[in-house]
């Protein structure tokens, strides 16, 4: 009934790519993966590796879910387990104690000791099919999300756009708060800056970040979104605009990223941007986006995540966000499979410089190929002009093979994205126009180069690999990421000691089999800015198979 609509009521200089995503509205975890990263950090940071290598998590056991019932409580009992929490209240009631305290005093009277429990990963399922994950590491800002098995991938020429649009219509109106109340409610808690909606090519997310005493008011808050909006048509017209924002917002990489995923997956699936169009203002209607959420919003397609949030609190207000009201229903949809095509596309853009990256396709999320394709991002590493010291890739094969053998090479680093039925495995790199034609020869000869590994270089990767795996953990927005992205499309979770072993088991001739498979398709080129000196398609063609 809440699906009706409801009645009226009240860059100069030398440069790196940029450290985020390619793909739009990325979240240390957003929801498009992150893919191209500078080369500052594509070195440091490597690949987003918890939830890259995890997706050959298709031979660890399926987690337990702990069933979650639906239960009628009273109303009253349920209120009185709140926060405090004053919607009106703008100011301090009393003038603030501690106004005048340094920071070298506590102003604790009686600090509590700490609750020294080992973080562990706990898994339950509503009546309704909702998965809940979380892992309390005792911090005191709880990192949630929501996590829906939708977005540009399941679109169609009736409603292309459309995942952006529900992005853009999140924290709006529900049958619960008015937009107004949504805003002021997260703004009152501090949260305000951390909510987010943002679509991916697999998935839509909801974030908040809060601290961890206010979680019973933001767990219905965030279902409420996918719950009963109200997609009230001057809200869905007041958001038109933002589409033009958004397009404008794409700096050079995630331009690249567009073109890289157009080329690579021609006209099908994972081809379809995550981003409107001024051509779907036609479609941007409540209608629209309430037939897609329809479609796609069952319970059983949304994971929902906690970090540094207890369990068993997360699990409560979980069921209580939907025990008295009826989910949508889970529908059948058509999941064609992503077809790769590569090819080549290129665009002229205001970039100073030239903007390449050269993609095969590489395994697909589950498949036991990716810890060596991983490792193979991790030999190749990354470099630029503008980063050194330690950490930046100094002796990977990018830096000292491209990156240091010419001034006109801007920055260079390996990447790989993998989605649920296929993957994308390149070199993204950055240089001086006249000069993208040298650049592309240099990385072609990289790449077809990872056919022959040494013993000690593998062992170098491995270790730098599982180094930068463990440390990944010590971040709640990455650890939230990777929870969610495993469980939502496996159903399973691996943690970094798993993958550890996976690592550890890759041979010199695992990492040559992989790289002669992944040379023995076809290629993707997308190029952006000032692009006159890019070869032809067909000669990064010849320059991969010689």
């Amino acid at each position: 009934q809440f699906w009706r609509e409801p009645p009226l009521l009240k860059p100069t200089g030398r440069r790196a790519p940029s450290s985020r995503l390619l793909g739009p509205g990325a979240p240390p975890g957003s929801a498009t993966r992150e893919m191209m990263r500078a080369p500052r950090v594509a070195a440091a940071a490597a690949p987003a590796l918890l939830r890259s290598s995890a997706r050959a998590a298709s031979t660890l056991p399926a987690p337990q879910f702990a069933p979650v019932k639906f239960q009628k409580e009273d109303v009253e009992a349920v209120m009185k387990e709140l926060p405090a929490f004053n919607f009106y209240e703008i100011k301090e009631p009393v003038p603030n104690p501690y106004q005048s305290s340094t920071l070298d005093r506590s102003i604790l009277l009686d600090p509590p000791a700490p609750a020294l429990v080992a973080p562990k990963t706990e898994f339950s399922k509503l009546e309704n099919g909702l998965k809940i994950v979380s892992v309390d590491k005792q911090g005191l800002t709880a990192h949630l999300g929501l996590y829906v098995s939708a977005g540009s991938r399941f679109e169609t020429s009736a409603n292309f756009g459309v995942s952006h649009m529900v992005s853009m219509m999140g924290y709006t109106s529900t049958a619960h708060l008015s937009n107004l109340r949504t805003v002021k409610t997260l703004e009152q808690l501090g949260a305000h800056g951390t909510a987010t909606c943002k679509a991916g090519r697999e998935d839509i997310v909801y974030k908040v970040d809060v601290m961890r005493e206010f979680v019973p008011l933001v767990v219905p808050l965030m279902v409420g979104n996918v719950l009963f909006p109200r997609l009230l048509p001057w809200e869905v017209k007041a958001a038109h605009k933002k589409v033009k924002e958004a397009q404008g917002a794409l700096d050079a990489d995630a331009m690249v990223s567009e073109l890289l995923h157009k080329a690579a997956y021609c006209n099908n699936t994972l081809g379809f941007s995550p981003l409107a169009s001024e051509r779907s203002m036609q479609y941007f209607t409540p209608e629209t986006i309430r037939s897609f959420m329809l479609d796609h919003f069952a319970p059983e397609r949304m994971v929902l995540v906690g970090v540094n949030v207890a369990h068993s609190e997360l699990t409560k207000w979980a069921m209580r966000s939907f025990a008295d009201y009826n989910a949508i229903p889970l529908k059948k949809r058509d999941e064609a499979k992503a077809v790769y095509t590569g090819g080549d596309l290129r665009m002229e853009g205001s970039s100073p410089f030239c903007h390449v990256a050269l993609a095969l396709e590489s395994p697909a999320w589950g498949q036991a190929e990716l810890a060596s394709v991983t490792l193979l991002q991790s030999i190749l590493g990354g470099g630029s002009a503008t980063a050194s010291g330690l950490g930046a890739g100094m002796t990977s094969r990018l830096n000292t093979q491209v990156v240091k053998q010419s001034p006109y090479v801007e920055s260079c680093a390996a990447f790989n994205t993998s989605y649920s039925d296929t993957g994308l495995f390149g070199v993204y790199g950055v240089a001086q126009p006249d000069k993208a034609g040298d650049m592309c020869a240099a990385i072609a000869k990289c790449l077809t180069g990872m056919t022959s590994v040494s013993k000690d270089e593998l062992a170098k990767a491995k270790a730098m690999l599982k180094g930068k795996l463990f440390r990944q953990l010590d971040d709640d927005c990455h650890l939230m990421q990777d929870l969610g992205t495993q469980v939502l499309l496996s159903g399973r979770y691996g943690s970094a000691a798993d993958f550890a072993k996976a690592i550890d088991s890759v041979s010199e001739a695992d990492v040559a089999a992989v790289a002669k498979k992944l040379l023995g398709g076809k290629p993707t080129v997308a190029a952006y800015g000032d692009t006159h000196t890019v070869p032809h398609y067909a000669a990064v063609e010849a320059a991969l198979k010689a």
